[in-house]
C-alpha cells in the first residue's frame, strides 16, 4: 500500500488501537477500515494480490465461473457457476457469506455443487473433509434429501430427524464420520445442541437463515455454539423487519465484523432507521456487500440463463353440491348489483 504522510498518521492511530486488541490486522479488519472511514483513502498497488482480492470482493463478476463438478448429475447455469465460484473464493480467504439469490434460482444446487467440488479437489491430495451440517426448516428437509439424491447420489447424506434419530453421542459421531452431509431442522438444532456441538464440522449451512434473526432467541444462541471453520447463510430476505436481522446473520457468519449488538444499534440501526442517515447507509452497504450474493430473476444477466417459462393449466371440477352453491351465490350477487343500479 502506498500512503502519504498524512494518511500514514491516520493508519498509525488505527494500528495502535488494533495492536492493543489484536497483534495482527486481519482481512476483516482491513475491510472494515476501508469501508468505515471515508477520510482514510488507501491507495493499493494495482498489481498487488491485495488489489486483485479487493476488486473481486467488490465486483463478483470478475470471478471466473467454475467447471461443472464431474459427479453432479445435472448442468449448472452460468450464474450458478459464478455462485459456486464466489462460495469457493470466500472460503479460500477464510470468510463466510450469505447466498441471497431470489427464490427459484437454485441456491440448493449451488450448495450441492460446492460440496461435490471441494471433495473432488480433496481427492487429489487424498485429504479427508469433515461433514457439513445443514440446518433447515422442517418443511424443506425432504426437498433437500430429494435434491441430493437427484443431483449428487454419490454424496453421502444423513437426515437427523424423527424419533429414530441417533441420540447417543458415540452413535451420532460415528454416523457423522460416515457421511458428507448431515441434515437437520432448526428445532432439533436447538434441542440436540449437545450432540451437534460435540462434532467439529467442516461447514455450517443455514437454509432460510432469517430463522436466527432474533439474537436473544434460544435457537440463535444454540446455532452460535456450533463449531466449524466455514459458515454459509441461505436466505432471500437477510432483512425481514429491521436492520438487527442483518446483524444477527452476520454475527453467525463473521462474528464481530459489524461490532457487538450495542455498537451496531448505535452506529447503524438508529442513524439509518430513525434518522435516514445517508452516510451510515453507504458505510453499511460497503461493509456487507462483499459477503452477500444477491441475484434476481429480473436481472438481465440472469434472464438469458433461465429456461423458457412453462405454463400449465390444471382444472378442478366442482361437485354437484358445490356447483349449485356457487351458482346460488353468483345469482345473489347479480341481484344485489341490479338493486344498486336501480337505486342509482
Amino acid at each position: 500500500m502506498e500512503l502519504d504522510q498524512d494518511k500514514m498518521k491516520q493508519m498509525l492511530e488505527f494500528w495502535k488501537t488494533q495492536q492493543q486488541e489484536n497483534p495482527e490486522l486481519s482481512l476483516l479488519d482491513f475491510l472494515k477500515l476501508t469501508a468505515g472511514d471515508e477520510s482514510l483513502e488507501l491507495e493499493v498497488d494495482r498489481s498487488s494480490g491485495l488489489a486483485d482480492m479487493l476488486a473481486k470482493l467488490e465486483d463478483k463478476s470478475q470471478l471466473q465461473p467454475v467447471d461443472n463438478p464431474k459427479q453432479l448429475q445435472g448442468k449448472l447455469r452460468e450464474y450458478q457457476k459464478r455462485g459456486v465460484s464466489w462460495l469457493q473464493y470466500l472460503e479460500d480467504l477464510g470468510l463466510n457469506g450469505c447466498l441471497a439469490d431470489d427464490m427459484g434460482l437454485g441456491k440448493t444446487i449451488q450448495v450441492i455443487a460446492r460440496l461435490l467440488q471441494e471433495r473432488e479437489i480433496a481427492q487429489k491430495s487424498r485429504a479427508k473433509i469433515p461433514p457439513t451440517l445443514l440446518v433447515a426448516p422442517t418443511s424443506v428437509i425432504g426437498n433437500w434429501h430429494h435434491e441430493i439424491q437427484k443431483f449428487a447420489p454419490k454424496l453421502q447424506s444423513l437426515v437427523h430427524y424423527g424419533t429414530e434419530r441417533a441420540k447417543d453421542s458415540k452413535e451420532f459421531k460415528q454416523a457423522c464420520r460416515e457421511n458428507d452431509l448431515v441434515i437437520t431442522s432448526f428445532a432439533l438444532a436447538r434441542k440436540d445442541i449437545k450432540l451437534f456441538s460435540e462434532v467439529t464440522w467442516h461447514r455450517i449451512v443455514l437454509d432460510e437463515a432469517q430463522n436466527i434473526k432474533n439474537p436473544k432467541a434460544d435457537l440463535t444462541k444454540a446455532v452460535l455454539k456450533l463449531n466449524a471453520p466455514h459458515r454459509l447463510a441461505l436466505t432471500g430476505t437477510p432483512i425481514e423487519n429491521r436492520l438487527l436481522d442483518l446483524w444477527s446473520i452476520f454475527n453467525f457468519l463473521n462474528p464481530g465484523y459489524l461490532g457487538n449488538q450495542t455498537q451496531f444499534r448505535r452506529n447503524f440501526e438508529l442513524p439509518i432507521q430513525k434518522s435516514s442517515d445517508p452516510q451510515q447507509s453507504v458505510t453499511l452497504k460497503k461493509l456487507v456487500e462483499p459477503f452477500i450474493l444477491r441475484r434476481l430473476k429480473t436481472d438481465q444477466s440472469i434472464i438469458k440463463d433461465l429456461p423458457d417459462k412453462v405454463e400449465q393449466k390444471l382444472y378442478c371440477n366442482l361437485t354437484q353440491e358445490q356447483a349449485s352453491l356457487y351458482a346460488a351465490v353468483v345469482k345473489d350477487v347479480e341481484t344485489q348489483l341490479q338493486e344498486v343500479e336501480g337505486i342509482q
